[in-house]
């Protein structure tokens, strides 16, 4: 009303922007009808308040508008009035604001409201915002690699194959620094939570004295961050607890220049989910990192590609795509939508030559299943070796952990998968991060992110070919010992197959013709060959259904000030089959834990499960959902 009554004209921009900075357009969403045609409830009696105090407000107004060189409005009658085109206030898909408002008007109305949202509330928390980050500002030690200097040196998109463990992410960080724009912000991207918090705190250390500077977003944020603040307020959890939250809600607003998060959290935005706005500040000229793209599945791959394609061309921000193993066919989709540089290591440079050539494993083929080779396991423990299996199911991971502590004492065999509860699995995390390794380690695919770890043999259930390559990249994997002898075998002991079956089919056949000791080179030819023939008619049909969202393709007309899309957290957020249930054996100690208001460590009881395998088993009246299962050292029982 204030901005409205003026004399000087204010644009109808701003004053949508301060009207709706608390709330979205009201109404009814269907029919375009807004509160506006009658006054909204609460209105009258603030009106009734404002002349009850108007001699004490127009004198204070008189004097701000004396200090701002305004002249103040005589009339204060008008300042009841809301002075917008009626096309602001109605979100009618026929007769509402898409087609009564510019589009230039509305995307500068929607970008004035993210960047009053996020300052008022960066206000309201007392924050005051961390220094900016210049990419250029990473420094790499020792001297990069030629194809590190390569990425340094290449301004706009660009795609980055290189293998695991050669120095990608610095190479990333290099390409960053000659491309990001002043005061420019850099998201980097990855598929795992495991993958985020440990990139999280490697970027926090790639920018001395800036941690402060580096967010971490994700839906398990604040517990990564309380595992911080722990040490930093060892004897005050509540205290941790309270910055934990606080600092996970900042990188939900304009605060971090450098950002780690999942697909999800761009996709939120780009898809004009809840706070979508702030993508048309934060983006425009932003540095995007896409790493491990190749695993996303082809509807995640699809809407990922499309919010990337209209970031370089809408935002012009600059994206790198950067794998260990990036198949041709999906490079080829990449070029198409997003134009862009090749960079990889040279095999004709002497130290590209070094991590191309270099040679870690001896991989075999073996008959039966993992299972049947425990004596073999057990053998190679006493041999002095550290173990390393990899199964792809939680209840085979279970039955080769039990078969091998009746042979080894127990603190030589640990056992890590994903039916741990948080508690628990940040435990196991921290332990395999300290040396020396247990002697046999029996995990599931959680271990093919993130954790920096390196065993002497491994014994792996079959897989594609790019899931193989993860797993081996935690046996010898510094290359700093003769080749490490990897067993893979023909059969999985689990009855349902988590991957395409033709996938893992091919990847065996291509693995069985390898001769050892294997290169790099050997197995991202492997990959290549295994996706040569790309997705298949169905993936395809839903890659190209959301590589060409409407929100993507038609991004001005479809530009709604003040009004986000309710359907987009449900989807993103609400993992297909899934849900987070504590075990009813830990009920006591969950609401001992929440009675001390210690909400995060009761959340951290909770293991996230297939719904289907516990059907019959959850009370979903419960808050949070029960689950009649054991929960025990090996984690939440079948």
């Amino acid at each position: 009303g204030f901005a409205s009554a003026l004399k000087t004209v204010v644009p109808e921009e701003i004053v949508f922007a301060v009207l709706f900075h608390h709330k979205e357009i009201p109404g009814d969403t269907k029919n375009g009808i807004c509160f506006f045609d009658s006054l909204p409830e609460g209105w009258p009696p603030m009106l009734r308040e404002w002349r009850e105090s108007e001699p004490l407000a127009h004198a204070f107004w008189s004097e701000v508008c004396s200090r701002i060189g305004r002249v103040e409005c005589s009339d204060t009658d008008e300042v009841s009035e809301i002075r917008l085109r009626p096309g602001w206030l109605k979100d009618s898909r026929t007769q509402g604001q898409c087609q009564r408002i510019e589009p230039e008007c509305r995307f500068e109305a929607s970008r004035l409201r993210g960047l009053l949202i996020s300052a008022d509330h960066l206000a309201s928390g007392h924050r005051q915002l961390p220094a900016m980050v210049a990419a250029s500002e990473f420094q790499m030690k020792p001297v990069p690699r030629p194809f590190q200097t390569k990425a340094g040196a290449t301004s706009g998109n660009a795609i980055l194959r290189a293998p695991t463990g050669s120095g990608k992410t610095e190479a990333a960080l290099l390409w960053a620094g000659i491309n990001q724009i002043e005061n420019g912000r850099l998201f980097y991207v990855l598929p795992f939570t495991a993958a985020i918090n440990a990139m999280h705190a490697r970027l926090g250390d790639s920018f001395p004295g800036k941690k402060e500077s580096v967010g971490v977003l994700h839906g398990r944020a604040s517990h990564h961050l309380y595992s911080q603040m722990l040490q930093d307020y060892p004897a005050d959890r509540l205290r941790a607890q309270k910055e934990a939250k606080a600092r996970a809600g900042l990188a939900h607003e304009m605060y971090h220049p450098v950002r780690v998060c999942t697909p999800h959290q761009l996709l939120r935005h780009s898809l004009h989910g809840r706070g979508w706005e702030q993508m048309l500040t934060e983006f425009p000229g932003a540095c995007v990192v896409f790493d491990e793209i190749h695993s996303y599945d082809p509807r995640l791959a699809g809407l990922t590609l499309g919010t990337a394609r209209l970031l370089a061309n809408k935002f012009g921000a600059r994206i790198l795509f950067a794998s260990a193993t990036f198949p041709h066919f999906l490079q080829e989709l990449v070029q198409e939508l997003v134009p862009c540089a090749v960079i990889e290591p040279d095999p004709t440079a002497e130290r590209d030559r070094e991590v191309v050539e270099r040679k870690r494993h001896n991989l075999r083929i073996a008959d039966g299943n993992v299972l049947a080779a425990v004596h073999r396991i057990y053998s190679d423990a006493l041999k002095g070796k550290s173990v390393l299996v990899v199964c792809n199911h939680v209840r085979t991971a279970q039955d080769v952990y039990q078969a091998l502590v009746t042979k080894l004492p127990p603190d030589d065999v640990v056992l890590f998968h994903s039916r741990f509860n948080m508690e628990d699995r940040s435990r196991i995390e921290q332990a395999l991060g300290m040396k020396p390794l247990p002697k046999v380690l029996v995990a599931t695919q959680v271990v093919e992110v993130s954790l920096d770890i390196d065993f002497d043999c491994g014994y792996l259930e079959p897989a594609p070919i790019d899931a193989l390559i993860q797993r081996m990249g935690r046996v010898n994997r510094k290359a700093s010992r003769d080749p490490a002898p990897i067993i893979v075998f023909r059969e999985s002991v689990g009855m349902y197959a988590i991957y395409e079956p033709a996938l893992t089919a091919r990847t065996l056949e291509e693995v069985a013709m390898f001769s050892n000791p294997i290169s790099e080179h050997d197995v991202v030819a492997a990959c290549d060959r295994v996706y040569r023939g790309g997705y298949t008619a169905e993936q395809m049909r839903e890659f190209e259904e959301r590589l060409n969202h409407p929100y993507f393709i038609e991004f001005e007309q479809r530009l709604m000030a003040g009004r986000s899309e309710p359907w987009v957290d449900q989807v993103l957020d609400a993992a297909e089959g899934r849900a987070d249930v504590l075990s009813r054996c830990l009920l006591s100690r969950h609401q001992a834990l929440s009675e001390e208001k210690l909400w995060l460590d009761a959340d951290a009881l909770l293991v996230n499960v297939r719904t289907r395998g516990y059907r019959g088993r959850i009370d979903w009246k419960h808050d949070p959902p029960l689950v009649d299962a054991k929960y025990t050292e090996e984690g939440l029982q079948p």
